[in-house]
């Protein structure tokens, strides 16, 4: 069943159906100010840190779920009659209701007798709040006497905190009312910054206020959730609407909320703006700045002035990359919603989503270096930042922080993946670009002085060279990309074939780096170290139609045709062809073994057969149903790197097909479940007997993977320290497609034509009406270039 569409600009998704199998989320926010926002109001909002700066409630695994939200309540005065602007949480109408979710904003829309609305959620770009922008309008031939409540659960500071020790935090909480401001204002006296639950007195009052106001006086007020929803009551019914009671009492503990009560009349065809606004201001310039906070968006025309300034940033993102193919669901997903949830997964950082609830761990290491990628086409300088804040999680011997919440506040694991994950973030930065300055830039080390970013990635060399085990691979440790092999090694450690190939990945980044900066001496070392990794893995690791995973404990072969489960892994058949390995007949023979054993009609699997048997020797991976997760699942991210290894090989129909199979819209909804306009974690596979169901959508590296995989491997116009490449790789039914790229400055309007029905080649070149010699358009300076391309 269907229960949406996208628009037909393709810039929105219409929901026509708000009984979706999950919620359906967005994300709006500024980079300070964050919220989520479901497709029936449900959603968190924080500042800055989802377990510092919780701001609301978003109750864990609720039934019903997705509870609470951002509510705007409407009763009528006259009958009784009572629903909500969004399907949720009243519950009634559901036909009467659609929801769109843009980019950086959701609207829900609905007619519920005789009563047309919409209300519109963003968050300003230089305002650290959130707007609920509502319109009523009456079309019911009559006049009608309406009350609005605007309503929100809070969590003031600690999430953690506030989850865990709910009895005793409430006796901190602070929330009074001012007349003259309209407006509800509340805070914590108490406050935890420690990373994990902890009852550490810690002496800190929680930094920020939070308001919340409406642009039409005030008429009651609550603060209490127990005195809004009543006894045994939920947000369906609350009892003070029914009875038309809020209490206008301020309080000094308890479940604090937030609802504003505003009465309205409404002439036959009269409408009327409704502008609730909650926000955060900084403890210390509070009396200075809360009578302009409040009072900014009270005026609708710097509410829709703030919205259109929304709507600019992200048109002007999304300019930088731009397609036309004979594809329409293709070019909606590259040109918008593939790089709409890279940038997200960024922004968030992976902490805050339906599935996630930002109280258990902070930025990943290895996940925030791949998310890097997808911002340094729109936005380098975030993605210099970013490279900075990485470069400080990092120790002298090239060791890492596994998950951090900030600079000093890690956690030092025994992944053996991470740290080699900062080359790509660098060498990516410095190829778009040729800013090779931040090669000298001075970080600190988390264990001494500052150095350059250079001699942190030789510090990841030493880290790569020191921790190899007996047959020259990777020592396992507790994990490498796969968390979920984490017993593997037992007391011998255990070695990951796939590290070896990764680490030739990222080192050869690294060697051609140093190449094109003239540091031959240095890149013929860490080239020794890299033929060495690359030596072992073909040693030790073939198998006859594939790649080995691992050695565990006593020299134990995984992934291996010996295995009763597990015997072939999809990581280990890919990443030979990204690194380069010299040997063609086995990478050729290795990836259409992914072909033969792993494809399935939901897309190429992480490993099979998934294991029905737990095994303590291999780790988590064996505990997990089978089909699902990481034991048998469908993961996309790495579906992104078979992708690529196609194209790399040339056969671009293989890679298109892999491609179209992992589009989110493909699978019907009710099988799904996940939202279809964004990429999800993992699909559950045919190992199970319920195939297809999609979970842990939004933050998931999938996205920025999909993204550059798309544009730099698919359409073939990727960046290099010399200039821009031009190497297509399409399906043969592709006749012709167009792409924008902006590159160092230049747009680069590019036609390809395909008059052969070639999946890779090129046969001329022409930048501007001039011939090009090869395949690299140097950079021009110029603001706009026009190529045309023909490939054969």
């Amino acid at each position: 069943m269907n229960y949406g569409h996208f628009s037909k600009d393709g810039k929105e998704y219409i929901i026509t159906n708000p009984k979706t199998p999950s919620p359906w989320i967005n994300y709006i926010y500024n980079g300070r100010y964050f919220s989520t926002i479901s497709n029936n109001g449900g959603g968190i909002s924080y500042f800055k840190s989802p377990l510092h700066g919780r701001i609301t409630r978003y109750r864990i695994n609720e039934v019903p779920p997705d509870r609470p939200g951002k509510y705007l309540y409407v009763k009528d005065l006259e009958s009784g009659e009572v629903w909500s602007l969004t399907w949720q949480p009243v519950g009634k109408h559901a036909d009467s209701y659609t929801v769109a979710h843009g980019f950086g904003y959701t609207r829900a829309e609905s007619n519920v007798d005789g009563i047309e609305s919409s209300v519109l959620f963003f968050v300003p770009q230089d305002d650290d709040q959130e707007i609920w922008k509502a319109k009523l309008k009456n079309n019911s031939g009559k006049p009608r006497k309406l009350a609005v409540y605007g309503y929100v659960e809070l969590a003031l500071g600690h999430a953690l905190v506030d989850l865990i020790n709910q009895c005793d935090d409430q006796h901190f909480n602070r929330s009074h009312f001012e007349k003259d401001l309209n407006a509800l204002f509340s805070t914590k006296t108490y406050w935890v910054t420690q990373t994990k639950g902890t009852q550490q007195q810690e002496n800190k009052e929680w930094d920020q206020w939070t308001f919340f106001t409406v642009n039409h006086p005030v008429a009651s007020f609550e603060t209490v959730r127990e005195r809004f929803l009543g006894a045994y009551r939920n947000e369906n019914n609350p009892e003070s609407i029914e009875k038309e009671n809020l209490s206008n009492r301020e309080t000094d503990f308890g479940n604090v909320v937030n609802a504003l009560k505003v009465d309205i009349e409404l002439q036959p065809g009269q409408d009327i703006d409704l502008i609730f606004s909650l926000g955060v201001i900084e403890k210390t310039r509070f009396d200075e700045l809360k009578e302009s906070k409040v009072r900014k968006y009270h005026n609708t025309e710097e509410a829709d002035k703030a919205f259109r300034e929304v709507c600019a940033q992200w048109d002007n993102y999304f300019a930088h990359t731009t397609v036309d193919t004979p594809d329409e669901d293709v070019n909606i997903f590259m040109k918008y919603w593939l790089p709409y949830q890279a940038k997200v997964a960024f922004e968030v950082g992976r902490v805050i989503s339906f599935y996630y609830w930002g109280i258990g761990r902070g930025f990943g290491f290895r996940d925030t270096s791949q998310d890097t990628i997808a911002v340094t086409i729109s936005n380098p300088e975030k993605a210099k930042e970013r490279i900075r804040l990485l470069s400080r999680q990092m120790r002298k011997d090239g060791k890492v922080y596994h998950h951090f919440h900030g600079d000093g506040q890690g956690e030092f694991t025994y992944h053996c993946d991470d740290p080699l994950w900062y080359m790509l973030a660098v060498t990516e930065y410095v190829k778009e670009t040729g800013d090779f300055s931040l090669l000298e830039d001075q970080q600190t080390f988390i264990d001494g002085e500052s150095d350059s970013i250079l001699n942190h990635m030789f510090a990841v060399v030493n880290y790569a060279k020191n921790n190899l085990g007996a047959h020259g691979l990777p020592i396992f440790g507790r994990g490498d990309w796969n968390d979920t092999l984490d017993y593997i090694g037992g007391e011998d450690g255990g070695e990951s074939v796939w590290g070896g190939m990764f680490y030739a990945a990222m080192l050869k980044l690294f060697i051609e780096l140093l190449e094109y900066t003239g540091r031959e001496k240095e890149a013929v070392e860490v080239n020794a170290v890299r033929d060495n990794l690359v030596k072992a893995v073909e040693d030790n690791c073939w198998d006859g139609e594939w790649y080995i995973r691992a050695f565990g404990e006593k020299n134990r072969k995984v992934g291996s045709k010996e295995n009763k489960y597990g015997k072939i892994f999809l990581n280990t058949q890919i990443w030979p062809v990204l690194a380069g390995f010299p040997d063609q007949g086995r990478l050729f023979t290795a990836m259409d073994s992914v072909k033969k054993y792993l494809d399935s009609p939901e897309g190429p699997k992480k490993c099979s057969p998934a294991w029905k048997e737990i095994d303590p020797n291999i780790g988590l991976v064996t505990r997990c149903v089978w089909g699902k997760k990481e034991n048998g699942a469908v993961f996309c991210h790495p579906t992104t790197w078979v992708i690529q290894a196609e194209t790399m090989l040339g056969r671009s129909n293989q890679a298109f097909d892999y491609f179209k199979k992992m589009l989110p819209n493909r699978i019907d909804s009710d099988i799904f479940v996940a939202e279809p306009y964004v990429y999800s974690q993992y699909i559950t596979s045919n190992e199970h007997s319920e195939p297809g169901r999609a979970s842990h959508s939004w933050q998931t590296g999938s996205a920025a993977w999909m993204y550059r995989v798309s544009y730099d491997y698919l359409l073939g116009i990727r960046p290099t320290y010399a200039g821009l490449l031009i190497d297509p790789a399409v399906p043969t039914h592709w006749k012709s497609f167009k792409a924008e790229r902006i590159y160092r400055g230049t747009r680069y309007i590019i036609e390809v034509k395909n008059p052969e029905s070639v999946e890779k080649g090129v046969n001329s070149i022409s930048c501007d009406g001039v011939s090009i010699q090869g395949t690299l358009l140097p950079h021009s300076g110029k603001a706009e270039c026009h190529v045309e391309v023909v490939m054969g």
